[in-house]
């Protein structure tokens, strides 16, 4: 039975969220993403999810890690991987996007390459493995330059666009439409999404945070000028300040998606995420003006010179919008969404109020954090589950696993930091690893501190299991003698009682 849902788009801000929330709802995930220029796509992802175990005080499940890239045919996945796919996964949620607001240029390209090629080419891979499920993430603005009212079962009625992000987004929904999926996707438009709503947190400054970060810029050189005016960048973008935005927290928009991707219900629906208040163009903008002045002032970051002529104003003003013009529209006024098929599926999961008080702690958070540089060093685990098996370069190595008979496999799944997913067979004198197989035999859960002590010699795996960190449950058969297996996996020798 196939168990597992494929999540594009982990490691970037919504999908960072989706992690949490899909495996907190009981999914079982695999991603697909690609290695930076300092780690590889598996310490990538296992850094987020360490993350959320700080936040949430315990240690969550780990994903299945799949390098590739959206880009290339088939994603460029490994011949293993994709049988694995064929095999295990039900669903696909596409979150995966470029975000550049260019407009004009190739569809060579972002945004055309990342939204238009890479849903091409996930919808393709889907189809060929009989992945029937499809859940795609797309925005609330694929409607364009349109007013009024702008209905969750519309789609293209031949609207003008304000930037190619925009129309690059409704043709990727139009790709998974007519990639003839046995069951009807589903889609989600979220409108603008800003950081958390209780922590501020945001790892994307881009859109709402774009004007923030180039005043920001500019503060060092004002010492000694009048204060910023409000209408600085609302002029330089053409706006009378009555505009009005829809702004969501990503927090929210991550619970909604995974609620209803849970739900079968609710599948094959449009959903505009959107909230129930809008925030003023001019309300940002003082926030904004705000935000800046106060943490400048309180980091004494602004230089002791002379004070600047008015023509200094004026040429700050000039590179602000210079550097704003690409989002132009993205400032315009919103139209009314509908959001109808939200309201239905996820009425207790309300949206929550983007006051003056959010959008002043979204600033703060953006400052304080420097807009995300330096870039954070990525710690390693102190105990990474992969590394530990034997042989030392059997780690997620998966060769000859297809050929493994299906009663000889154990579900071993790790959680906490350097945790993972995988199938470990008995055959033979020495134990064999592979992707994880689900219901083809004994579940055995564990945390990577649990092994960590067993390995240090401070538990035994029979007091692991008689103290609950190391659950077996699902198969038939004894089992202490999965246990046994597992122990013999990482440490060469049977368990010490």
């Amino acid at each position: 039975m196939k168990e597992f849902t494929l999540l594009t788009g982990a490691t970037g801000l919504l999908g960072q969220y989706l992690l949490r929330d899909l495996l907190a709802r009981g999914l079982r995930v695999a991603v697909v993403a690609r290695p930076s220029k300092t780690l590889d796509a598996r310490s990538r992802v296992d850094a987020i999810m360490s993350r959320w175990d700080r936040i949430e005080g315990r240690y969550l499940s780990r994903p299945v890690v799949l390098t590739g890239d959206l880009s290339s045919p088939g994603l460029g996945i490994s011949r293993e991987e994709r049988i694995w796919l064929e095999k295990n996964c039900r669903a696909v949620v596409h979150n995966a996007a470029s975000l550049s607001f260019t407009t004009g240029g190739p569809r060579t390209e972002e945004p055309w390459l990342g939204n238009v090629g890479g849903t091409t080419n996930l919808t393709s891979l889907a189809r060929e493995l009989d992945i029937p499920r499809f859940h795609h993430v797309s925005t609330a603005y694929t409607c364009g330059l349109r007013t009024g009212t702008v209905y969750e079962t519309e789609g293209n009625r031949g609207q003008k666009f304000g930037n190619d992000y925009e129309e690059s987004k409704l043709e990727a929904e139009n790709i998974v439409r007519d990639a003839g999926f046995p069951e009807s996707p589903t889609f989600f438009r979220p409108a603008i999404i800003v950081g958390d709503s209780r922590t501020s947190y945001t790892s994307t400054y881009h859109g709402f945070y774009t004007p923030l970060r180039v005043m920001a810029s500019f503060m060092p050189m004002m010492q000694g000028m009048p204060p910023i005016p409000e209408s600085m960048w609302m002029m330089a973008l053409g706006l009378q300040g009555n505009e009005s935005k829809n702004l969501v927290p990503v927090d929210w928009v991550s619970k909604v998606i995974a609620h209803i991707v849970s739900k079968d219900y609710w599948h094959g629906r449009t959903y505009h995420l959107t909230p129930a208040n809008r925030v003023l163009v001019q309300e940002i903008a003082a926030v904004t003006k705000q935000a800046i002045i106060a943490q400048y002032a309180k980091e004494k970051r602004i230089r002791k010179t002379q004070p600047q002529s008015s023509q200094v104003l004026e040429s700050l003003a000039n590179e602000f919008r210079q550097q704003m013009e690409t989002y132009s529209a993205y400032w315009r006024d919103d139209p009314d969404f509908d959001a109808s098929n939200t309201l239905e599926a996820a009425s207790e999961l309300l949206c929550p109020n983007v006051d003056t008080a959010m959008l002043r702690r979204l600033c703060e958070f953006a400052l304080r954090e420097n807009f995300g540089w330096p870039r954070p060093i990525m710690q390693a685990p102190e105990f990474d589950v992969a590394t530990k098996f034997a042989p030392a370069d059997a780690a997620l190595k998966v060769s000859g696993w297809t050929e493994q008979k299906d009663e000889c496999c154990i579900d071993f799944e790790v959680s906490g930091p350097g945790g993972g997913n995988w199938s470990v067979w008995a055959e033979g004198r020495e134990p064999r690893i592979g992707f994880p197989q689900p219901g083809k035999g004994p579940h055995v859960r564990t945390s990577s501190q649990a092994l960590m002590q067993i390995s240090r010699g401070r538990l035994t795996a029979k007091k692991a299991f008689q103290t609950g960190q190391l659950i077996v449950s699902k198969g038939e058969g004894d089992p202490y003698e999965a246990v046994q297996v597992i122990h013999k996996m990482f440490f060469q020798q049977e368990i010490v009682s």
